[in-house]
């Protein structure tokens, strides 16, 4: 089995989605996502914080091809009086997600194009996704405005704790587990071709 650690708001983990569907796609292996909720509270945004994002992203983009839009650079980091921030995208991945459980990982990709390639961070784009998935709109909206279930919160401290015994210090982190044995697979191995993430795991599973 695979374990998948994530902030749907970290940069990082947005740029390992092409490697990781290349990989869900060519592999017949269990997946399991963790929610780590690490960004899951208010920071404010400044100017400084901004440029560097942005900055962090370009390098993201140049490594992995992924899209770091005009719009999420427009509408997202240059929103400095919303405050970063990954509950709601926390939220939205989780109700979607537990409708959905076989399609985590595209699910989890469509919440990070909000962001990065849309430009997007309102509660109505999550709405639209969750009916993308199938999910009934007026009942997702409701549990969305609901906020963090009780079993949210205790998945993201599980999997925090996890991440701690095993020496994981950001995310994304990818953990193999092969019975009651785990091994790290190196986060490098997340921004280049995806057929030598594919090998990896093959060789070790």
């Amino acid at each position: 089995m695979l374990h998948l650690f994530f902030d749907p708001l970290c940069g990082w983990c947005y740029g390992a989605a092409p490697a990781l569907a290349a990989l869900k796609q060519n592999s017949n292996i269990a997946w399991q996502l963790h929610p780590t909720g690490l960004f899951a509270h208010p920071q404010a945004m400044d100017a400084e914080m901004a440029q560097y994002f942005w900055s962090n992203d370009q390098r993201i983009a140049q490594m992995t091809g992924q899209v770091f839009s005009q719009a999420y650079k427009n509408n997202i980091l240059g929103d400095l009086s919303t405050p970063f921030n990954s509950s709601d995208a926390t939220l939205a991945y989780y109700l979607i997600s537990q409708a959905a459980p076989e399609q985590a990982i595209h699910i989890l990709h469509r919440v990070q194009q909000l962001r990065y390639d849309c430009g997007l961070q309102e509660s109505s784009a999550f709405i639209q996704i969750a009916i993308e998935f199938g999910l009934d709109g007026q009942q997702f909206a409701q549990d969305f405005a609901a906020g963090w279930p009780k079993e949210l919160s205790e998945m993201t401290s599980k999997a925090k704790k996890t991440m701690q015994q095993h020496g994981l210090r950001g995310v994304p982190a990818l953990l193999l587990q092969k019975d009651n044995q785990f091994s790290v697979v190196p986060s490098s191995l997340l921004y280049q071709d995806p057929q030598a993430l594919i090998d990896f795991v093959a060789k070790h599973q």
